[in-house]
C-alpha cells in the first residue's frame, strides 16, 4: 500500500508545483531532489554494492520514509504558500558595486595555485589515482587549500551571476572545470548551477507547467536537459577520462541499454537507497551524534583538529562489512538507526522548516546576500539525501566562513577605496 501512496505523492507534487503560480523555491528544489534520490522507488530495485552490474529488491519499509518526506514537503510548500508567502516581507535595494567578485576570484586562485603546487603530482596523475584515493590523500595531509579553490570558485560563480560580470564568470567557470578534471568533483559544479536556477527562476511567480511546456522556452528546456543528463552520465565517463582508457567504454557498457541501466537503476541514487533498504532490513540501531562532535562541526575549524569521533553514527562497515569501497550515505537512514521513527518525524519537520526560513530569506536578500543566500539553503535542500549530518553540516558550515571571509575582505578594501578617495 505504501508503495502506491508514494506513486500518489510523486503525482500530487509533480501537479501542485506544476499548476500553482508560485516562485521557485527551495520547496520546489527539494521536492525536484526527492523525485532524483528516491528514483530506486520507481523501479523497487536497489543497487547491490558486492556486483554493481546487479540489483536486489528495495525494502518495503522504505517507502514509509519517502512518503513522510513527500508529505512533509507537499505540506510545507502549501502552508508557506497559503499563509505566509502571502505577507509584504519587503526586500532591499540592490547594493552598490562591490568587491565580492574580485575577493573570491582572489581566494579560489591563491587555492589552486597553493594546492597544485604543493600536490601537483598528485592531480596531474590522475590516471593512477583514483577520486577517493585522492580525497583521502589530501585529507591525510590537511589540504585547505583545495578548500579555498572550490568555495572561492563556487561564489565567484553565484557572485558574477547576480551581478552580471561575464569575465568574472567565465574565470569561475575555468576554476570549477579544473576541480572537476583534475579533483574530480561534481558537487562544486552542481551546486553553482542549482544556485543559478534558484536565482534565476525565483524571481516572478509563475506556473512551471506552462513555463517547461511553451514553446518560447523549448530552447532553455533542452539545453536544461542535456546538462542535467551531462551529469548523470558523467558518473561513468569521467573515471574513464581521468584514466585515459576511454577504449573500454564499449566494453564495459557494450550498448546504450547498458549505459542507461548503469546511469539510472544502477546509478548513485541506487547506491544510496540501498543503505536505507539495508538499515531498515536489519533493524540497525546506533546511537544518536555526540554533542561533542555537532560542536566540532558546527566551530570554527573544529573539524580539522583530528579529534577522534566519539560519534557512533551509521557506518557502512556496518551495513556491508565487506565492500571495498564508498558509498555515499543515506541520512534518513542515518536519523532513524539513531533515534528511530519518532527521530525521524521530528528531523524531517525540521529539515522543511528550515526551507521555509530560506525561502523567506530568498524574498528579502540581493547582491551578494541573494548568492549567499541560495548557495545555502540549495545544498540543504538538494544535496542532504546523500549524506550523513555531520558531513551535511560541514558542507553549511563552509559556505557561511568562507561567505563571512569574503565579506570581510570586502567591505575593508570599499572603506580603504572610498579613504583614498575622500583624502
Amino acid at each position: 500500500m505504501m508503495r502506491w501512496l508514494f506513486y500518489v505523492l510523486c503525482l500530487v507534487g509533480v501537479w501542485y508545483y506544476a499548476t500553482q503560480k508560485r516562485s521557485f523555491d527551495f520547496f520546489a528544489l527539494a521536492f525536484g531532489s526527492a523525485m532524483i534520490y528516491f528514483l530506486p522507488g520507481f523501479s523497487g530495485l536497489v543497487l547491490n554494492p558486492y556486483d554493481t552490474d546487479q540489483t536486489m529488491p528495495l525494502y518495503d519499509l522504505c517507502y514509509t520514509v519517502y512518503c513522510l518526506v513527500l508529505v512533509s514537503n507537499i505540506a510545507g510548500a502549501y502552508c508557506y504558500d497559503h499563509y505566509i508567502e502571502i505577507y509584504d516581507w519587503g526586500r532591499r535595494e540592490k547594493p552598490t558595486p562591490s568587491y565580492y567578485c574580485l575577493v573570491a576570484f582572489a581566494i579560489a586562485l591563491v587555492g589552486i595555485s597553493m594546492s597544485l603546487l604543493k600536490h601537483g603530482d598528485w592531480y596531474w596523475h590522475r590516471n593512477e589515482i583514483s577520486k577517493g584515493d585522492l580525497q583521502a590523500m589530501l585529507n591525510a595531509e590537511a589540504d585547505r587549500w583545495s578548500v579555498c579553490w572550490e568555495m572561492g570558485a563556487l561564489l565567484l560563480a553565484i557572485t558574477a551571476f547576480i551581478e552580471r560580470k561575464p569575465w568574472y564568470s567565465c574565470m569561475a567557470w575555468g576554476l570549477l572545470g579544473l576541480d572537476l578534471w583534475l579533483g574530480g568533483n561534481r558537487s562544486t559544479a552542481v551546486f553553482a548551477l542549482i544556485a543559478m536556477f534558484c536565482v534565476r527562476l525565483g524571481n516572478t511567480p509563475r506556473q512551471l507547467g506552462r513555463y517547461f511546456f511553451s514553446r518560447k522556452y523549448y530552447g532553455k528546456i533542452i539545453l536544461t536537459t542535456l546538462v542535467a543528463l551531462l551529469f548523470f552520465v558523467s558518473k561513468l565517463l569521467l573515471p574513464l577520462l581521468q584514466a585515459h582508457r576511454m577504449d573500454l567504454f564499449e566494453e564495459i557498457y557494450p550498448s546504450w541499454e547498458d549505459v542507461l541501466f548503469h546511469t539510472f537503476v544502477t546509478g548513485e541514487p541506487a547506491g544510496i537507497q540501498a543503505n536505507l533498504s539495508e538499515t531498515l532490513r536489519q533493524q540497525i540501531s546506533t546511537d544518536f551524534y555526540h554533542p561533542i562532535d555537532l560542536a566540532a562541526q558546527l566551530s570554527v575549524g573544529g573539524d580539522w583538529l583530528g579529534m577522534d569521533s566519539k560519534s557512533h553514527y551509521l557506518d557502512q562497515r556496518i551495513l556491508f562489512p565487506d565492500l571495498s569501497y564508498g558509498l555515499a550515505y543515506n541520512i534518513w537512514g542515518d536519523v532513524w538507526a539513531s533515534s528511530g521513527w519518532v527521530g525521524l518525524c521530528v528531523f524531517v519537520v525540521v529539515y522543511h522548516g528550515i526551507l521555509g526560513l530560506g525561502c523567506l530569506l530568498l524574498r528579502c536578500t540581493r547582491g551578494f546576500g541573494l548568492g549567499v543566500t541560495v548557495l545555502f539553503f540549495s545544498i540543504w535542500a538538494f544535496y542532504i539525501h546523500r549524506n550523513n549530518l555531520l558531513f551535511q553540516l560541514y558542507l553549511q558550515k563552509r559556505i557561511v566562513l568562507f561567505a563571512l571571509a569574503v565579506w570581510a575582505i570586502a567591505t575593508c578594501l570599499k572603506a580603504l577605496h572610498q579613504a583614498v578617495e575622500w583624502k
